[in-house]
């Protein structure tokens, strides 16, 4: 007869846990408060990574219409409404721009809204706090005034980089006869700040991934942060030279123009011809107020 199986033992070089590791361990880390890092740094790399991408205008009808204008008008348009709103001290110039900024907010959608104001009502905030202290000498027009002409001229420009590509707004640069070096500067620090946004992002993502407990040195860590970034700035930008060398750069910045078409060349017509329209009624609201037209630059 067949024997039944044995069971099988351990060989005898065979070591057991002992009974402290055996036992389970509960760990809570202690709560911490990382805002500072969270936070700040958070939001300064989100607005990074937002320079140089425009949102979608496919169905906004005012940059629809806007889109088919030259970008170096419209910035030429927008450069000559600010200064004259500036120069012009008939508030009624201001109110009119006022109204019309509102009408085309209130045109887009509620996406490019949020990303117009959020810019826009911090440098107004600043202009109020800036302007608030005239009121204690008697200029109590003032703080009114320099909040409601830096909402006006933040919430163009704002909607001007929003809506139109990094790209097209250099070429627009070079149409002002703005230097090739200039151009590419400005072309090379809207793409690195994008590049350095998202990546201050991922390493802020990777130390809330690694950090366990309470962090008593968040100064050190976002200083840590800051540096890696600093230096991944430094080599990419080494790498770039290198790369644009390789493929041939020589200093100059040549921006190819595309002629406008029917379409364009009405839309063009009709924006100059508003522009206008708004410098002139400028004029006469200054002529009306009993001012001559040289009397804010004396």
């Amino acid at each position: 007869m067949r024997e039944p199986p044995r069971e099988a033992r351990p060989p005898r070089d065979a070591q057991t846990l002992p009974a402290w590791l055996c036992t389970s361990e509960r760990y809570v880390p202690l709560p911490d408060r990382s805002s500072f890092i969270g936070r700040n740094l958070g939001h300064v790399g989100a607005l990074l990574a937002q320079v140089g991408a425009p949102v979608p205008v496919a169905r906004n009808v005012v940059d629809r219409a806007l889109g088919c204008v030259s970008p170096a008008l419209r910035l030429a348009g927008i450069v000559a409404l600010v200064v004259a709103m500036n120069l012009t001290h008939a508030m009624a110039f201001t109110y009119l721009l006022f109204a019309l900024t509102l009408v085309m907010l209130a045109a887009r959608p509620a996406r490019l809204i949020a990303a117009i104001l959020r810019p826009t009502l911090a440098v107004c905030a600043l202009s109020l706090a800036v302007a608030l202290p005239s009121v204690l000498i008697g200029q109590a027009a003032t703080p009114a005034r320099l909040t409601l002409r830096a909402f006006v001229a933040v919430s163009l420009v704002v909607a001007l980089a929003r809506t139109v590509a990094w790209n097209r707004l250099i070429a627009s640069l070079r149409a002002f006869g703005c230097p090739a070096s200039a151009a590419y500067v400005c072309d090379v620090t809207i793409q690195f700040i994008d590049v350095l946004g998202r990546s201050m992002m991922s390493l802020l993502t990777a130390l809330r991934l690694r950090s366990v407990g309470r962090d008593r040195t968040k100064l050190t860590s976002a200083g840590r942060l800051l540096g890696a970034v600093f230096l991944r700035a430094q080599s990419q930008a080494r790498r770039m030279g290198q790369a644009m060398v390789c493929r041939g750069f020589d200093g100059t910045y040549p921006v190819r123009r595309v002629r406008p078409s029917a379409g364009g060349i009405a839309a063009n017509a009709a924006y100059a011809l508003g522009v206008a329209a708004l410098l002139a009624a400028a004029a006469y609201l200054e002529l009306a107020a009993g001012r001559p037209l040289g009397y804010a630059l004396g």
